[in-house]
C-alpha cells in the first residue's frame, strides 16, 4: 500500500514539473528585449594651425604655428621689453584664434594693467591705455576701467564681430568640395598701447607689465548669456 502511495505521489510530482515547464515555455514565447546604445561625443577647441594674416588679422595666414610656443593668443607686432617713453605708442596687438576643427565659440579677453603704482598721484592719468578695434566691446561698464578721457586701461572685453552689444560666435570656415577648412581669428583687440605724457619713472612699479589673457567658451553651452556669466567668473581669477 505504501509503495502505491509513493508511486502516485511520484506521478503527481512529475505532472507538476511538466506543467511548470510548459508555463516557462509559454512565457518565453511572449517575452521581448531591446538594447539601445547611445554614443556621446565631446566638443573641441583646437589651437590654430596657422598664424593670423599680418595684413588681415581677422583671417588666417599661411605661416604655420609653432606648437611649442603658439597657442590661441597671438601678438604679432609686440617686441619684448618694449621701452616706455612718455607720449609715445607701443605696438601691441592681441588676437585670438581657434583651429579649423574647433566648435563655434564665444571669445573674451581680460587685460590686467600692472604698470603704474596704484597709490601714485593721479595714477589713472599716468597709466598706459588703449582703444578697442571694431570687433570688440567691453562686457559691461562695471567690468572695465577707463581714465578721465574714457580710454580703456584694463578689464574684460568680448568679441562681437562688429558694432553690437552681444558676443558673437567665432567659427572656423568649414570644408567644402573645393576648399579645406580654415582656422578663425577674432582680429586684434587693440593695436597700440599709448604711454601718457604724465607718466614718469617714479610712478612705475618694479616689474611693469600688461597681462592679456583669453577665455574661449563653446557656444553650445547655454548660449551668450551663460558665456558672459562664466567669463565674469573667470575674470575674477585674472584681476
Amino acid at each position: 500500500m505504501e509503495n502505491k502511495k509513493k508511486k502516485r505521489y511520484g506521478i503527481v510530482a512529475a505532472l507538476l514539473l511538466l506543467v511548470l515547464a510548459a508555463g516557462i515555455g509559454t512565457y518565453a514565447w511572449l517575452s521581448a528585449t531591446q538594447t539601445k546604445v547611445n554614443e556621446f561625443t565631446v566638443g573641441s577647441i583646437d589651437k590654430p594651425e596657422v598664424k593670423p594674416d599680418p595684413d588681415h588679422p581677422d583671417k588666417p595666414g599661411t605661416d604655420p604655428t609653432n606648437p611649442s610656443v603658439d597657442g590661441y593668443l597671438f601678438e604679432t607686432n609686440w617686441t619684448n621689453k618694449s621701452k616706455m617713453i612718455p607720449d609715445t605708442d607701443i605696438n601691441k596687438n592681441p588676437n585670438v584664434g581657434i583651429g579649423k576643427d574647433s566648435d563655434s565659440s564665444y571669445v573674451f579677453i581680460y587685460v590686467k594693467n600692472a604698470i603704474v603704482k596704484t597709490d601714485a598721484t593721479d595714477a589713472l592719468a599716468k597709466t598706459p591705455y588703449f582703444e578697442l578695434n571694431a570687433n570688440w566691446k567691453p562686457v559691461a561698464a562695471d567690468q572695465v576701467t577707463t581714465n578721465a578721457d574714457g580710454k580703456y586701461v584694463s578689464g574684460l572685453f568680448m568679441y562681437t564681430a562688429g558694432n553690437t552689444d552681444t558676443p558673437a560666435k567665432l567659427a572656423p570656415t568649414p570644408k567644402t568640395e573645393t576648399a579645406e577648412a580654415k582656422a578663425a581669428y577674432t582680429g586684434e583687440l587693440f593695436s597700440i598701447v599709448h604711454i601718457p605724457a604724465a607718466m614718469n619713472s617714479t610712478d612705475v612699479v618694479t616689474d611693469p607689465a600688461m597681462k592679456v589673457s583669453c577665455y574661449i567658451f563653446g557656444a553650445d553651452q547655454g548660449g551668450a548669456d551663460n558665456a558672459i556669466a562664466q567669463a565674469k567668473e573667470w575674470a575674477k581669477t585674472q584681476a
